[in-house]
């Protein structure tokens, strides 16, 4: 799987789970419905600023690991 799916897949389902529609995430988020429909099924690359308002809103933080080489 790849980061994009994951993230997508990770906002859909917590924006179901909260019931928020998307037409709300999207104007808090100032984002277009195709970007965000996009972004849900880990097609769309986004902005660090508009993912960023995206997970405040769902409640979600993005964790980075760095693998350690070898």
């Amino acid at each position: 799987m790849n980061l994009k799916y994951l993230i997508g897949s990770a906002i859909k389902t917590r924006r179901k789970e909260l019931q928020i529609a998307q037409a709300d995430l999207q104007d808090y988020a100032e984002i277009g419905s195709t970007a965000l429909s996009n972004l849900e099924q880990g097609k769309a690359n986004i902005s660090i600023d508009k993912l960023e308002k995206i997970l405040e809103v769902l409640g979600l933080e993005l964790v980075v690991k760095v693998k350690a080489k070898g």
